[in-house]
């Protein structure tokens, strides 16, 4: 039986196979390797700070994630797809290290966030065609 979320490096565990997972998708890893290239050694705590705020009850996350993906929607459109396949391998890197009620918590905030994500995006990029 795997274990629940209960730590900081859970989380950043999670966030490190999320990555992994991610760059090897076409799309996603397009977006996060070349058009708004991430520099692991610093997203990754700022992720696990925003996961922790969410799971843990951190304090640390001040960034906001919504401008975060309009600069990079701004690069590229994103789509509800993009968004289905972040969740995607969100939901298999949970899944692949974790179970328990934290667990389950990080993936059903991951589909808000995506699906909230997802139709912001798709508003700003409707708004943008002539």
């Amino acid at each position: 039986m795997k274990k629940d979320i209960t730590s900081r490096n859970d989380i950043e565990q999670i966030i490190k196979q999320f990555y992994d997972l991610s760059f090897q998708d076409e799309r996603l890893g397009k977006i996060f390797k070349e058009i708004s290239p991430l520099h692991l050694e610093t997203h990754i705590p700022l992720v696990a700070d925003f996961w922790e705020g969410i799971l843990l009850d951190g304090d640390k996350y001040r960034g906001n994630v919504t401008e975060k993906h309009f600069n990079v929607n701004s690069l590229t459109a994103l789509t509800k797809s993009d968004f289905d396949n972040w969740y995607n391998y969100w939901e298999k890197a949970v899944n692949n290290l974790c179970e328990g009620e934290k667990a389950e918590m990080a993936k059903f905030r991951a589909r808000s966030i995506a699906d909230i994500m997802s139709y912001k995006m798709d508003y700003i990029n409707q708004q943008a065609k002539p």
